[in-house]
């Protein structure tokens, strides 16, 4: 009965990945423009950080190389480490510059695939430019509740950090050494299946913070009380997710192993592959979600077709609670 019932969850699986792969091809024009949108934005970001981030870090590791085998009382020393400070402020500003991007250009891309995907999903069309004005006036949801979740996932990290700390000082010595290796392996895989099992409420709470007018605590209490049938189903979509960015991760560190440094031209290659499959990948995991709200809110009785700022097209057949 037990092994019936995983049969019947994995084919409930492939028929929401199923359900998504439909989505996309429901409105290409549109699922393919939100993409390619997708697509430059995070190719733009890489070139960032291989054009800037990526030559600070070989200048600071080659001038801290460079200060062993100086003399300490030497005023050349001296200009080396603040050569070592410069390059290390330089990192750092950029850093941030980096990570504000990124953050924004998240927000920005959940917002599209989300709108996108709740659209052509519900069969609605609309313009250009009232597409743009409901992305805008709901950049706030997404905004909260993604701050919250950062909040959340940092806690649970810690909560990892003091698990993990009191087996680190009690497996010091060399004998031990495997043992350790294996504790810690075996923690850090019941971390991230949890964390999975975790990520299926705040995933889908940013669904809701996009299409609904609830965000922070609220749309992570709304997405826990909605989603309680569909755990187990999310969680199994989770871990494909993980497993397949986690193999092509895996393929792009093989090639970089394998090829000589003269062909660096194959690197960026299998890396620009590996940033355009993780990107629809990413879009993916949305569209899957998206589809997951709607068929989780269906059950509760609720009114998935007035979504914030939309007014989709009901049914005949279909009653407009409190209309």
């Amino acid at each position: 009965m037990g092994l019936f019932s995983f049969w019947k969850l994995l084919k409930e699986v492939v028929g929401m990945l199923n359900e998504s792969r439909k989505l996309f091809l429901k409105n290409k024009k549109l699922m393919f423009s939100v993409f390619v949108f997708y697509l430059v934005l995070n190719g733009l970001l890489y070139l960032f950080n291989v054009l800037t981030i990526t030559p600070e870090i070989t200048n600071l590791t080659q001038d801290l190389n460079l200060l062993p085998t100086m003399d300490p009382s030497s005023p050349e020393y001296m200009a080396q480490l603040m050569k070592v400070f410069a390059d290390f402020r330089l990192f750092v500003v950029s850093s941030d510059i980096f990570n504000a991007v990124s953050f924004i250009i998240n927000i920005l891309s959940v917002l599209v695939i989300v709108h996108a995907s709740a659209l052509t999903y519900k069969k609605e069309n609309v313009k250009f430019k009232d597409f743009v004005v409901l992305i805008l006036k709901s950049w706030k949801g997404p905004l909260v509740t993604s701050f919250y979740i950062s909040l959340f996932s940092l806690g649970y990290c810690l909560f990892f950090l003091i698990i993990i700390f009191p087996i680190l000082l009690s497996s010091l010595s060399i004998a031990s050494l495997f043992s350790l290796v294996s504790k810690i392996f075996v923690l850090l895989v019941l971390f991230l299946l949890f964390a999975s099992y975790l990520a299926t409420v705040w995933y889908l709470s940013i669904v809701i913070s996009v299409l609904e007018e609830t965000y922070g605590i609220q749309a992570l209490g709304e997405a826990a009380k909605i989603v309680k049938g569909m755990k187990p189903k999310l969680f199994l979509l989770n871990i494909f997710y993980g497993l397949l960015i986690f193999g092509l991760a895996q393929i792009v560190a093989l090639v970089s192993l394998a090829v000589d440094r003269s062909q660096s031209f194959a690197v960026t290659l299998a890396t620009g592959l590996y940033l355009a499959v993780l990107t629809f990948v990413a879009m993916f995991l949305l569209m899957t979600y998206t589809v997951a709200y709607f068929q989780c809110k269906s059950p509760h009785g609720e009114d998935v077709e007035r979504l914030r700022d939309v007014e989709y097209t009901t049914l005949p057949t279909t009653s407009l609670i409190g209309a």
